[in-house]
């Protein structure tokens, strides 16, 4: 007996990823991006929640979410998707280092959805926020060259 309601889509395969090669789950990834360059994000929704069916839950799957979540206006689902991504990769900088863009952006992500949901920063989402911009700085003073 089937035990999927009609309509519903059935439980995720066993074998993570669904049988895709890296290759194909790298033109999925592409075809993501793609969707949210033109603004098509309904569709690179529904290329992401495929993904996440297959099995495919990495860094670049749930990052995508995220995206994807923030630009439908799904605050809540992008603080959840980050803090999926937190566990299964938590972020690491030293201090001295640029952070990766990839750990800026989730702390940008992260104070935007805060900052949607409750209209203000709670001291998580200052945290994020600052780290943002800080990381940030460097880029923008690099090619200064002291005079005023």
């Amino acid at each position: 007996m089937d035990d999927t309601a009609p309509g519903l889509l059935p439980a995720a395969p066993p074998d993570a990823g669904g049988g895709l090669t890296r290759t194909q789950i790298d033109f999925l990834l592409l075809a993501v991006l793609v969707r949210i360059q033109h603004l098509r994000f309904d569709e690179a929704r529904v290329l992401v929640d495929a993904m996440l069916h297959l099995g495919l839950r990495g860094t670049e799957v749930l990052m995508a979410k995220a995206v994807v979540e923030n630009a439908l206006g799904n605050h809540a689902e992008v603080l959840a998707t980050l803090t999926q991504l937190d566990r299964i990769d938590p972020p690491q900088y030293r201090k001295g280092q640029k952070a990766e863009p990839r750990v800026r952006m989730r702390s940008f992500l992260q104070a935007r959805a805060t900052f949607a949901l409750h209209g203000t920063l709670d001291a998580e989402g200052r945290a994020a926020l600052d780290f943002y911009l800080r990381q940030g700085l460097g880029e923008q003073d690099s090619g200064r060259d002291g005079a005023a």
